[in-house]
């Protein structure tokens, strides 16, 4: 991958940047000293990391809308405007990011604490539901919302929820979208058979979120003493998986393999999604038709690594194929649909965006 001087600038000062934040963040006592207070004007480094994080999704978001153009076209000179999917997508990850997953758990919240019976759960559901699984076994709330509002939202929607609300797809939405987010999408992702063969991390890493949340439910309900495997588990959870997954290689490796290499690879509420979307043979479909001349631009564009070329044509003729949850990981970004010169794209469910 070619990189001008300013990119690798950016790089050498992003990757050490990345990893030590979330380090100091995640294990403060580790590396600061045991007691050490880890405050910054009086605010804790969750809160800083929040605003932080939610800074750089909003204003890239409110830039995307401002401009009103098309940012998955490749060319730097295009004036087709911003359609009206991605107008209503980046709208809805700037709402929910600054509201969601900044200003209710981290500042509306703490002026309710002790006075309302939904404020832990609120709380809690804005700080962890957006990825994992576990919550579910922790609160009834958490349960109904993943394992029964998520999979409804599938059957209609597919995994829209990635694109239009999660909190790590709203910073991978964005920065795919800059221009050398473009770029790493393009020439980073990991594509081919190879690549999607290694799906089977996700899936262990699902299992793994399952098990976990077992164990705390039968911790919680006395059912079996499993204290010690409990801290075990969540061990293992923080360290591996969020910090070192979910944190170092799905975010500071974005120039090297694309930004959803964690959505694609390692998030496990991701996964449940798409397994959902298969038992319930979700209604989401993005159908090619008889305007695809082959350019193959829907392919580079796709940050999950799909083939889409090879649902809209073959040897440069129409093939009028289409795909979803039964036969993708897809997201419902619709970068796709966008980068395309000839319209040859386009969602076909039972509620159109």
């Amino acid at each position: 991958m070619k990189r001008s001087l300013s990119e690798k600038v950016f790089i050498t000062l992003f990757m050490p940047g990345v990893i030590g934040f979330y380090a100091i963040y995640k294990y403060p006592e580790l590396l600061l000293g045991a007691g050490v207070d880890t405050r910054v004007l009086g605010k804790n480094l969750s809160f800083w990391y929040a605003l932080i994080y939610t800074a750089v999704v909003c204003f890239i978001a409110a830039k995307v809308l401002v401009q009103n153009k098309n940012n998955y076209s490749f060319k730097a000179n295009i004036t087709q405007p911003l359609s009206s999917y991605q107008r209503k997508k980046f709208t809805s990850i700037f709402l929910v990011q600054l509201f969601g997953f900044f200003l209710i758990p981290y500042v509306f919240a703490p002026f309710f604490a002790g006075k309302n019976i939904w404020h832990d759960e609120l709380t809690y559901a804005s700080k962890s539901a957006h990825v994992y699984l576990y919550p579910g076994f922790k609160s009834w709330g958490m349960a109904v919302y993943l394992f029964a509002v998520i999979p409804l939202f599938v059957w209609f929607f597919g995994k829209r929820y990635c694109s239009w609300i999660c909190s790590c797809g709203n910073l991978a939405e964005t920065v795919g979208v800059t221009v050398w987010g473009k770029k790493w999408v393009k020439e980073g992702t990991p594509r081919g058979e190879a690549a999607n063969k290694n799906h089977w991390i996700q899936f262990t890493v699902m299992v793994f979120a399952i098990v976990f949340g077992l164990v705390l439910l039968l911790d919680s309900m006395s059912v079996v003493a499993v204290s010690g495997l409990t801290a075990k588990l969540q061990a293992a959870q923080d360290f591996f998986v969020d910090f070192m997954f979910g944190s170092v290689i799905g975010v500071a490796a974005y120039p090297f393999w694309g930004t959803r290499i964690w959505c694609r690879y390692g998030c496990p509420l991701a996964k449940f999604m798409e397994l959902s979307g298969r038992i319930t043979k979700s209604k989401f479909q993005v159908a090619a038709n008889e305007k695809c001349t082959g350019i193959g631009l829907c392919t580079q564009a796709c940050p999950m690594g799909i083939d889409v070329a090879s649902f809209a044509h073959v040897n440069k003729k129409p093939t009028l194929g289409s795909f979803g949850l039964q036969n993708t990981v897809c997201i419902g970004c619709g970068g796709c649909i966008d980068v395309c010169p000839t319209k040859a794209l386009s969602f076909n469910n039972s509620l159109k965006p």
